[in-house]
């Protein structure tokens, strides 16, 4: 074996020991941000260099290249120094940065209102949205699916999705020329946007993205340069805003989060316009399911709040369901056991209740196997794995074969739950099924194949290392895993 390829095997093996010593760390994650940036590991490296160590809390490593390599790859793990240098020079979290899954009592949270000096911010029109004039933030629809933006967090992006509870109406414009939208139109746009929904739970965001942002225009060109009645105004906009959520929802699982935000939050202000409070909801409840992912519960769980009080009782019982069950899993993941359990309660009740004929077509989705698989992930969180089983179980056992990306999530959270419950020969049995079986490419799935395959290595169990390969041919390059 050439000795090149004897080392990088050996830094592999140890990436592998490191991961599973640090759970949470997730490397490719600095390299994501730092590409996000523009920037090269060499422009990286001399941001940290040229640090001022009297004007910082932490002592500015001596920076090379290598070793930001070497972070980046996962062969090295970075300390404490290292990880607050990343974070001065970027202006991210250390969460959004991969090293950690939340971020300590009392940490600050760097939000796109204060971030350092050198840290590009994007002119994506986000600050006029609930102007008088915020319809002019569709000049960027077009602009939003052609560029990176940096994630927002805490205040900030609460901040920014709560301006929808507390904005007066405005008033529908038409314009003056042009050819005129009727209720045929608005059909034919309804049936092309339910058949978008449906692609993506089969061929993933990656390749349904292009298809929503290019339908997401032509809607936003009728909004702009036809005329219409205020009624089909309306639905205009009803299919503008839940368009601009599937565009947000299939960026997020081509793992670009911060152009994610800002299709959703220019989805919330279509939605007002639209006076649809249940598609403002349900785009508030996808940025809470993104900020949970991205450790952040608490924003979750104002974002998830702030979509109930906002929905003003017009909400279905299945949509009821989904925003409790929602809730359930951000107590959860904030280790509010008591306030889990209780949503948990309540998103059952509801579903029982649900009728599916009372149902948008939105929620299509939903069902009782939705509200099962929440209420496991929370009894997961708070560190109950086999209370988690049966509840799991149940949702895979309900969800039928429409869903292959939702089943294929139960599956991976079931194999989790085995593992944590110390039964890594069921977790791994269930997950080489996983592997074989998905045809779906996210890269939020590929995401939770590397997590569920480093708990297991974690354990020392020998099929683990059988099971790691068994991986990498399916979610890509060798040090994902």
């Amino acid at each position: 074996m050439p000795p090149q390829s004897r080392s990088t095997k050996v830094e592999e093996a140890r990436s592998i020991a490191l991961r599973a010593k640090h759970p949470d760390w997730k490397p490719e994650r600095l390299t994501a941000y730092r590409k996000s940036l523009g920037w090269s590991r060499a422009t990286l490296v001399r941001k940290i260099r040229e640090i001022d160590p009297a004007s910082v809390s932490f002592t500015p490593p001596m920076a090379a290249e290598v070793q930001t390599m070497r972070h980046e790859r996962g062969w090295t793990f970075p300390g404490e120094d290292w990880q607050a240098a990343y974070s001065h020079v970027t202006g991210a979290t250390r969460v959004e940065l991969g090293f950690c899954s939340r971020l300590s009592r009392g940490e600050p949270t760097v939000t796109a209102g204060a971030l350092p000096s050198g840290v590009p911010l994007a002119d994506d029109g986000l600050g006029e949205l609930w102007t008088q004039h915020g319809l002019d933030a569709w000049e960027g629809v077009s602009a939003l699916e052609r560029r990176q933006f940096l994630a927002l967090s805490g205040v900030a992006l609460s901040n920014a999705a709560h301006e929808w509870l507390v904005a007066d109406p405005a008033r529908l414009a038409a314009a003056l020329n042009g050819r005129r939208v009727d209720a045929g139109v608005v059909t034919d746009l309804n049936t092309a946007t339910d058949t978008l929904r449906r692609l993506d739970d089969k061929l993933g965001g990656q390749a349904v993205f292009g298809m929503v942002a290019e339908q997401l225009k032509l809607v936003v060109n009728l909004l702009r340069n036809t005329s219409y009645s205020q009624a089909d105004g309306q639905a205009l906009h009803g299919i503008a805003a839940e368009l601009a959520r599937l565009a947000g929802w299939t960026s997020y699982d081509a793992g670009r989060n911060g152009t994610a935000q800002r299709f959703y939050l220019v989805g919330l202000r279509a939605a007002h316009e639209a006076d649809s409070p249940g598609v403002a909801a349900n785009i508030l409840r996808c940025m809470a399911h993104q900020a949970r992912s991205d450790g952040d519960p608490h924003t979750a769980i104002e974002l998830l709040r702030s979509a109930r009080a906002g929905s003003r009782g017009r909400l279905s019982f299945t949509e009821q369901a989904v925003l409790a069950a929602g809730l359930a899993s951000a107590h959860g993941v904030a280790g509010d056991r008591s306030s889990a359990l209780s949503a948990s309660e309540t998103a059952y009740a509801a579903i029982e209740q649900a009728k599916t004929d009372e149902d948008p077509p939105y929620v299509y989705w939903a069902g009782p196997y939705t509200i099962a698989q929440s209420v496991g992930a929370s009894l997961m969180s708070t560190g109950d794995p086999a209370g988690a089983i049966p509840h799991f179980r149940s949702a895979i056992d309900l969800i039928g074969t429409d869903l292959p990306r939702d089943r294929l999530g139960f599956v991976l959270h079931l194999a989790l739950a085995h593992t944590q419950a110390g039964d890594p020969d069921t977790a791994i049995s269930l997950t080489h099924e996983a592997i074989t079986t998905t045809a779906v490419p996210s890269s939020i799935m590929g995401g939770r194949i590397v997590d569920v395959c480093q708990a297991i290595s974690a354990t020392g169990h020998p099929g683990a290392v059988d099971l790691v390969e068994h991986a990498r041919t399916t979610i890509g390059p060798a040090e994902s895993v």
